[in-house]
């Protein structure tokens, strides 16, 4: 099978605990450029002191830029992807956050490491990012969101230029994996592709950050928070086969390994994570 450069499915990563959970939730969700190829998204939010300690990052097999935008002193720091969810990694309250999320498989061009070195890290942009302080003053200097998006399309521009690519193979098997809501296996992608299953293990753990199982499963867990937020827990329960689970207890011990809580208590908690302080921080 020849690999070809369709145009990328857009995948929508659920947070709930900051897109219900936080009135200033604002976010872009296609790229504003055609540079980024479809393969960044922007969003932002204001942390204050009554939600610093309650924020809770669900896996999405994405990697984040998250900057601080206190202008006497901005930071930020590239969160890799989650392997199981994780509290809190927003240390500074009273602080307006910009985030630039990169879809699977984009992060290789702009941060130029192998994206698994960053999985379940968190790393200050300054030790991988170069000039990563003039990307810091351009957005904390900024007053909105639209602005911020637009300076680090400057910097971009600047300092990386050319077009967000991505390898054509991790785009063809991560597209076929969001496309089949995590059905698909890796003796499946290996059989469609004509690669072994091994260099698909090595490609996903450069590119993406996480193996195509893993990431397969997340997928599936991300589909079912969306369709918990808009079916009953009951209906759900009925579709369970067709989202890819053997029965009701291993839909239940998986989305519990994402999530620390039921799908049951999700939906009565009104589809917010809830806090636990005994839970390592990000």
């Amino acid at each position: 099978m020849g690999i070809t450069d369709k145009r990328g499915l857009m995948y929508r990563p659920f947070q709930p605990t900051f897109e219900k959970g936080l009135d200033t939730y604002t976010e872009c969700q296609a790229a504003v450029s055609g540079a980024f190829n479809g393969g960044l998204q922007f969003y932002g939010f204001y942390m204050d002191n009554l939600n610093v300690d309650k924020m809770f990052v669900l896996p999405d097999g994405c990697m984040n830029l998250v900057i601080c935008c206190c202008r006497s002193h901005p930071s930020a720091n590239i969160c890799g992807s989650l392997f199981r969810g994780r509290q809190g990694i927003f240390v500074r309250p009273e602080c307006e956050y910009f985030v630039i999320r990169f879809l699977p498989g984009y992060a290789e061009h702009f941060f130029k490491y192998p994206i698994g070195e960053f999985s379940e890290q968190e790393i200050p942009v300054q030790e991988i990012v170069p000039h990563a302080a003039v990307l810091l003053e351009r957005v904390a200097e900024k007053d909105s969101f639209a602005e911020r998006v637009r300076a680090f399309e400057s910097f971009y521009r600047d300092y990386i230029s050319g077009t967000l690519e991505i390898h054509k193979l991790v785009k063809y098997l991560t597209e076929k994996i969001i496309d089949g809501r995590g059905a698909s296996g890796v003796s499946d992608l290996s059989q469609d592709t004509g690669y072994s299953s091994r260099y698909i293990l090595k490609v996903f753990e450069r590119y993406v950050g996480t193996s195509p199982k893993l990431f397969s499963r997340i997928v599936r867990f991300q589909h079912v928070l969306s369709t918990l937020e808009t079916e009953h827990y009951e209906r759900t329960l009925d579709r369970i086969f067709d989202l890819g689970y053997f029965d009701q207890n291993h839909f239940i011990k998986e989305f519990k390994e994402f999530s620390f809580t039921t799908p049951k208590k999700y939906i009565q908690q009104a589809g917010t994570i809830p806090g636990n302080p005994r839970l390592p921080s990000h």
